[in-house]
C-alpha cells in the first residue's frame, strides 16, 4: 500500500508534467503487466491495493490508462486523502493501545503491556512520518522497559 507521503510526492511530480507526458504515463500504466506492478508493490513493502488479483489489477490499470490527466490527478488526490485518514485512524488506535499498555505497567502487568504494545506497533507498520516514528519509538522503549522489569536483558536489547 502506498503511504500518504508517497502519494503526495507522486502528485507533486504529476503537477509538473505536461499533458503529453501525463498521457504517456497513463498509457504506460494501462499497458503494464500486472505481475510487474505486483512485484513493484512487494519491493516497496506493500501489496496489491485491496487484495486485487492479477486480472483485477490489469482491469484497474486499463481504467487508469483511459483517464484524462485531470482525472488521474483527482484520483491521486482522493487516494492521498483516504490514506491520510487511514493513517490518522491507526495512529489514534495505537495511542489508545499505548495508554492501555501504560496502565498495565502501572499495575505491574508487564506481559499484558507487551501484548498491547505489540498490537500498536503492528498497526503502525504500513505508515511513516515523524508522528509515526515518534510513537513507534515510544512503544519500543516501553516494551524494552517491560522486558527489563521481567529480568529479560536479551529481549530488552532486542
Amino acid at each position: 500500500m502506498f503511504s500518504p507521503e508517497m502519494l503526495k510526492a507522486a502528485q507533486g511530480m504529476m503537477a509538473n508534467m505536461s499533458p503529453e507526458d501525463m498521457q504517456k504515463m497513463t498509457q504506460m500504466a494501462a499497458n503494464m503487466d500486472p505481475s510487474v506492478m505486483d512485484n513493484m508493490m512487494k519491493n516497496m513493502g506493500g501489496a496489491a491495493p485491496g487484495g486485487m488479483d492479477s486480472s483485477q489489477m490489469k482491469e484497474q490499470m486499463q481504467r487508469i490508462g483511459q483517464m484524462s490527466p485531470d482525472e488521474l490527478k483527482s484520483s491521486m488526490s482522493q487516494a492521498q486523502t483516504q490514506m491520510g485518514g487511514q493513517k490518522q485512524y491507526m495512529y489514534n488506535a495505537s495511542m489508545q493501545l499505548k495508554n492501555e499498555g501504560n496502565d498495565h505497567i502501572k499495575a505491574q502487568k508487564y506481559s499484558e503491556a507487551l501484548g498491547v504494545y505489540s498490537k500498536a506497533l503492528e498497526n503502525l507498520k504500513p505508515f511513516s512520518g515523524d508522528d509515526i516514528s515518534q510513537l513507534r519509538l515510544s512503544l519500543l522503549l516501553n516494551s524494552a522497559m517491560c522486558h527489563l522489569k521481567q529480568n529479560d536483558p536479551a529481549r530488552t536489547v532486542e
